[in-house]
Formats: structure tokens, C-alpha cells, sequence
């Protein structure tokens, strides 16, 4: 999707061919991962002797989650805070709150993270300059003497 995105894929289609010589990727491996993104509606297959994929909709409007689940499937750390009956200890297991919330947030960023931003590669210090760190300041009060 980046590579593709990069080459121009909002404007016209891109070959596998050349996303495979560029990316030093087996083009049987990108057929398909591009026949899993076009099935989630991410690529559109474009026929033709100058035919290939272009994107299904805007960057700026494909999640990174959208890309990763179309990819490889649902985002989930454990199994078993997906699927409880997957583990015998999941019903007194003290770790699959925890195990929960932390995909939650994972998925959270995923899905806060368009493929325009990931084009950019100064993205993340555009959208954290300035921000307090939550993951080091989340739960604690700020004491002061």
C-alpha cells in the first residue's frame, strides 16, 4: 500500500511488477496481499496492458489498522482476549484485563494512523511535538513540592 501510494496509485494503477522490483518482495507474495487488500475495497484492480493496483480510496482515509487487518486479520495480542474460551485460565486470569486494554490501545493508534501520515516522515513529530507522554504520566497524579 505505501509503495503503491508512493508510486502515484490515487492517480493510476501501479504494477505488481515494479512494486516487486522496488520493494525486493516475490510478486506472488504481493498478488496476494494485494487480492486480500482489493477485497476489503483498499486496492482497486485496474486491467489492461498498463494496468495494475491503485488505491480504493484517499490515503489520507485508509487507517493503518484497515491495512493490517485486510492483511493478516484482526489485530489481537492474545488470543484469549478475543477468544476467552481459547485459554482453561482466561475466567481467573489476572493478566487478560491488562492483555485487553493494552489491544485496545494498540488498535486505537493503528486505526489513528492514515497511510497519507506514514508518506510523511515527519508525521510523528508533527503529531507529538508538544504532547505530554501518556504512557509514562497515565494512572499517576503529578506531585508537587
Amino acid at each position: 500500500m505505501w509503495e503503491i501510494s508512493r508510486l502515484g496509485g490515487e492517480d493510476g494503477p501501479v504494477s505488481l511488477a515494479t512494486v516487486s522490483k522496488r520493494c525486493h518482495i516475490p510478486r506472488n507474495s504481493l498478488a496476494s496481499l494485494a487480492l486480500a487488500l482489493r477485497n476489503q475495497g483498499l486496492l482497486l484492480g485496474v486491467r489492461g496492458s498498463h494496468g495494475g493496483y491503485r488505491l480504493g480510496k484517499p490515503s489520507r482515509d485508509i487507517a493503518l489498522g484497515e491495512i493490517i487487518e485486510a492483511s493478516t486479520g484482526p489485530i489481537n495480542i492474545v488470543e484469549c482476549v478475543k477468544n476467552p474460551a481459547s485459554c482453561l485460565s482466561s475466567d481467573c486470569c489476572d493478566c487478560r484485563q491488562t492483555y485487553a486494554l493494552l489491544n485496545s490501545n494498540i488498535k486505537d493508534l493503528l486505526y489513528s494512523v492514515t497511510l497519507a501520515e506514514m508518506l510523511n516522515p515527519t508525521w510523528v513529530r508533527e503529531r507529538y511535538t508538544n504532547r505530554p507522554n501518556s504512557a509514562k504520566t497515565a494512572g499517576r497524579q503529578e506531585v508537587t513540592h
